[in-house]
């Protein structure tokens, strides 16, 4: 799949039950109109990759479970989409973590 691209594939939106949280809005695929929030995101040493939780605060698609696989490749597609611009424009930072930090 190309590039997610913010305001064009989603969207950052107020989160409808938690207002100091922000959501994202599908704008266009699959799941167009359903609204997704992450929780917990990590990176898991053991099987070297990045792992996430999201829960789905809203959809007008029965289907749009976070259970469902193809949602959670479009809830990964936007995460790393928003990684990925963060780094570029500086507001995620990265920085090696210590062997010694837990």
């Amino acid at each position: 799949m190309p590039k997610m691209i913010e305001n064009v594939d989603y969207r950052f939106v107020p989160h409808a039950e938690k207002p100091e949280l922000w959501a994202i809005r599908i704008l266009k695929g699959d799941f167009i109109e359903t609204v997704l929030a992450y929780h917990a995101i990590a990176f898991n040493e053991v099987k070297d990759c990045l792992t996430f939780n999201f829960v789905v605060v809203e959809s007008p698609d029965k289907d749009a479970v976070e259970q469902n696989e193809e949602l959670q490749k479009v809830a990964g597609d936007i995460l790393n989409s928003i990684i990925e611009s963060g780094i570029q424009d500086g507001t995620v930072q990265t920085k090696e973590r210590n062997a010694d930090e837990s």
